[in-house]
C-alpha cells in the first residue's frame, strides 16, 4: 500500500496550495507567510499519528478502520484532501484525528455504526458521506466502499451500490483522476 499512498500524494499535492488557518500550524508546513486574506501556501509534512492513536477512535466509536487506511493518513500531515469528487479526511498536525472524529459524531454517523457503516470522508457533490460498508466483512484489511445520501436520515435506503471494492481502488482511482485533470 505504501506505493499507492505515494502515489496518491504525488498526484495530489501541488506547489502553491493554500490553507487559510495559521493557527497552530507548524512553522515547517508553511511554505510562505500568511497573506492579507490570512491564506498560506502549506507542504506535506511527516505524519507521527501511531498505531494506538488511530486504535483509541476506533475504540471510542467501537469501529474498525481498514489498515490501509489507517496507513493513508498516518503518511503526512496536510492541510486539505479535497479531491473535487471525494473529500477525504485531511491530518492537521494540531488535531489530526480531528476531521475522522466529526465524521463519526455526526447524528447519521450514529445511526449508521450500528448498522456496520462507518462514515469516512464525504461525497464531491455534497450528497452525503462515503462510508466503509463492514457488514460482509471477514478481516480488517479493506471494505467496499458506498455513498450514503444523507437526505435519507440513517435509513439504508439511502445507501448505493458499491462505487470502490476497497480504499485501495479509491486511492488507485482518485490518483488516476488526479493525474488526468
Amino acid at each position: 500500500m505504501t506505493d499507492e499512498i505515494k502515489q496518491f500524494f504525488k498526484a495530489y499535492w501541488r506547489t502553491g496550495m493554500k490553507a487559510g488557518c495559521t493557527e497552530n500550524i507548524p512553522k515547517e508546513m508553511m511554505v510562505s507567510a500568511p497573506n492579507s486574506e490570512g491564506s498560506y501556501e502549506w507542504k506535506l509534512i511527516p505524519g507521527v499519528l501511531t498505531n494506538e492513536d488511530c486504535k483509541n477512535v476506533e475504540t471510542q466509536f467501537n469501529i474498525t478502520f481498514p489498515e490501509n487506511f489507517i496507513a493513508w493518513h498516518k503518511r503526512y500531515f496536510f492541510e486539505d484532501c479535497d479531491c473535487s469528487i471525494i473529500r477525504l479526511p485531511f491530518s492537521s498536525p494540531t488535531k489530526p484525528l480531528q476531521e475522522i472524529i466529526d465524521n463519526l459524531e455526526w447524528c447519521i454517523a450514529e445511526q449508521l455504526i450500528p448498522l456496520g457503516l462507518i462514515p469516512f470522508a464525504n461525497e464531491g457533490n455534497n450528497a452525503g458521506p462515503l462510508v466503509f460498508d463492514t457488514r460482509n466483512a471477514s478481516g480488517k484489511e479493506d471494505f467496499p466502499i458506498r455513498v450514503y445520501d444523507h437526505e435519507y436520515g440513517g435509513d439504508l435506503d439511502g445507501l448505493s451500490e458499491i462505487i470502490f471494492s476497497s480504499f485501495r481502488k479509491m486511492l488507485t482511482c482518485l490518483t488516476r483522476f488526479l493525474t488526468e485533470i
